[in-house]
């Protein structure tokens, strides 16, 4: 009994700090309604994040080839993009030939933007990789920067889907 007192309050406490951090490193990211954004993928295909949000909340990954703490979180992306709406936004990684290279040698299947001039990650103001925005009926209702779990980015897509 003593042993899951104390697992419970360090879950309460992880949670508190990371919901702390979070709320830290994402002042002055976008919130609410979002501007139309198409974006042209690796693939040349057209992407409307905004629409693709009306059918269900659509999970939007800014990371970058030379991020350490995208090596850690990319694999939770591909693994959620097998179920759910995701689009990737590659900062500053190179040209579209490198961030192919990139996503097939680590075998990454996520539907990949690539923002060589990081223009896209400005407009939405990141300034920390890797940030993900999850986006419901074109509102950004959540954000989370740094390492994130599996578990915990598919509760924010859970969430979404249950509240918008």
């Amino acid at each position: 009994m003593k042993i899951i007192k104390s697992v419970l309050i360090y879950l309460v406490l992880f949670i508190a700090i990371s919901y702390a951090v979070d709320s830290w490193r994402s002042r002055g990211l976008p919130s609410g309604p979002i501007d139309a954004l198409t974006v042209m993928t690796l693939e040349q295909e057209q992407t409307d994040v905004v629409a693709l949000s009306h059918e269900q909340p659509v999970l939007v990954y800014f990371w970058a080839t030379w991020c350490p703490i995208c090596d850690w979180v990319s694999p939770s992306i591909n693994w959620l993009s097998d179920s759910h709406q995701v689009v990737t936004v590659a900062i500053r990684s190179g040209t579209d030939e490198r961030v192919q290279h990139f996503l097939r040698e680590h075998d990454y299947q996520f539907v990949t933007v690539n923002d060589n001039t990081g223009e896209l990650a400005r407009r939405w103001q990141v300034t920390a990789t890797p940030t993900v925005a999850i986006i419901a009926n074109g509102e950004i209702v959540s954000y989370t920067t740094g390492a994130s779990t599996p578990v915990g980015l598919w509760l924010r897509l859970w969430w979404a889907r249950l509240t918008h």
